[in-house]
């Protein structure tokens, strides 16, 4: 039995069965107990799946969050960028004719399409147009007025707390997913030894070997 030819869930299902069939019942117990694997050797089993057992959904419930933190950041940031295109648009009208005012405000050239540079170019435009108060009076002029500015700004503020926050969620899920290869790798060569072992102790008991789920092969 290979953890690499199970979906994570099965592969927990039979480390489960096996485990608990093993204490349970007492041919297994007093078969392999023989070979070296007696009570607590066999808890150390149970233990080692229930760890990996608890940490698959710690895995999972951090990979959800993840789905939904990203989820929610990429809602915000097109809701941001729907406004942020708006005002550039009437910035460039406003500005046609300034070009001191199109370089501070970086209205040239095409938008930026990964995140971190596209989040520059947002906050260079708001933060700069606020900070000018001859860049506020142009742009009052086309109806867009500085609690329109502020009201961007602190989007952007949330959106790189979340951004942020996905960052965090991002490392914790990729330092589980690697907790949890190791465990899995741990666990199998348990659940592979004792197999085998179980194979020799048992092999003049096929019925109850079955319950291992050995069927001459493991």
């Amino acid at each position: 039995m290979h953890y690499t030819k199970f979906t994570r869930k099965d592969f927990l299902y039979k480390l489960d069965e096996i485990t608990a069939y093993s204490i349970r019942e007492a041919e297994i117990r007093n078969a392999v107990s023989s070979y070296g694997y007696n009570q607590s050797r066999l808890n150390e089993g149970r233990r080692l799946w229930e760890n990996l057992r608890l940490l698959y959904i710690e895995a999972q419930d951090k990979a959800k969050l993840k789905r939904s933190c990203h989820a929610e950041k990429k809602s915000m940031q097109k809701e941001i960028h729907k406004n942020y295109m708006k005002y550039l648009k009437l910035a460039r009208i406003a500005f046609v004719d300034n070009i001191e005012a199109q370089e501070s405000l970086m209205l040239l050239g095409v938008r930026a399409r990964t995140y971190d540079k596209w989040f520059v170019q947002v906050s260079v435009f708001v933060n700069n147009l606020k900070s000018n108060s001859l860049y506020l009076k142009s742009m009052a002029e086309f109806g867009i007025k500085e609690k329109d500015l502020n009201g961007l700004k602190k989007q952007l503020v949330e959106l790189n707390e979340l951004s942020d926050k996905c960052v965090r969620v991002t490392a914790v899920v990729r330092m589980l997913n690697d907790k949890v290869k190791k465990e899995t790798i741990e666990v199998q060569q348990w659940v592979s030894s004792y197999l085998k072992v179980a194979r020799i102790a048992l092999e003049d008991n096929p019925e109850v070997l079955s319950l291992l789920g050995i069927m001459g092969k493991s």
